[in-house]
């Protein structure tokens, strides 16, 4: 393929028929290889609506995931010359060769999805009512979900788990890598928690006993809450929970002067 003059091509959706593409410039014919077709697609910036896609634009099904997956390998391999290796990738693509694709150590792509909440709203449902899960079983979970394996690693070795490991610890560490503080991330762990369906967002509840334990655990794992400052925090939520049916709102810590969690 010739590139020494890249052109780039805006289309104009007033002017978009069946046998060609013009653009503010000239008209573009589609009798072009498949190649040059792709690429014309990628260059465009088409700026129609979607009811002309959908009346005068007939886009192929199997177009979003070739470019999709045209789009992964490039930025996985990182080729010098672009276009000179999509010319490569395209033709061996349709000779039905192997791709010219950089390969990683296990020869996949790793798994690049961050935790969330909503995941780890999934993840806690599924596994909350065994007190204590087998490491496998997280790690079969956490894959079929795409997350990132080192984060799941770095979990394992905060926590310091091994074949069998207390759900709601490893819930913890969760809530605290969404959070990043303690404070964010008990407020993480009670709106996954929420036990009182009366109370609603932006507050959350959760029972005093299950908030002493997060808190405490957490606060171990980050070794610079002292233990008076940790019974003070605790005593002055437990007298809130006390005037709440014994649940602790998000409301009590996360914007209270009176309280300091970490």
């Amino acid at each position: 393929m010739h590139h020494s003059n890249p052109m780039l091509i805006i289309c104009s959706p007033s002017l978009i028929s069946k046998g060609s593409l013009q653009s503010s410039h000239r008209l573009i014919p589609l009798k072009t290889t498949a190649i040059e077709t792709v690429f014309m697609l990628l260059g465009c910036t088409l700026e129609f609506s979607m009811t002309h896609v959908v009346n005068q634009v007939v886009i192929p099904p199997e177009l979003p995931n070739i470019l999709k997956q045209f789009t992964k390998d490039a930025i996985r391999t990182q080729p010098e010359d672009l276009l000179e290796w999509a010319t490569l990738y395209f033709s061996a693509m349709v000779r039905g060769q192997p791709l010219p694709v950089k390969k990683t150590e296990d020869h996949e792509v790793p798994n690049t999805m961050d935790l969330t909440p909503e995941i780890l709203t999934t993840m806690h449902q599924q596994l909350h009512e065994k007190d204590t899960v087998r490491k496998e079983e997280v790690s079969q979970l956490w894959a079929s979900l795409g997350l990132a394996e080192d984060l799941l690693r770095h979990i394992m070795k905060v926590g310091n788990f091994g074949d069998n490991l207390p759900w709601i610890q490893f819930f913890a560490l969760g809530c605290s890598y969404l959070g990043g503080t303690i404070k964010n991330a008990l407020s993480h762990a009670l709106y996954i928690l929420n036990s009182d369906s009366a109370c609603k967002h932006p507050d959350a509840c959760l029972s005093f006993h299950t908030f002493r334990f997060l808190y405490s655990y957490l606060a171990a794992v980050d070794g610079e809450v002292s233990q008076g400052q940790m019974e003070k925090a605790l005593a002055y939520l437990e007298t809130q929970a006390n005037m709440n049916g014994g649940l602790v709102k998000v409301s009590h810590f996360v914007d209270s002067s009176r309280v300091r969690l970490g």
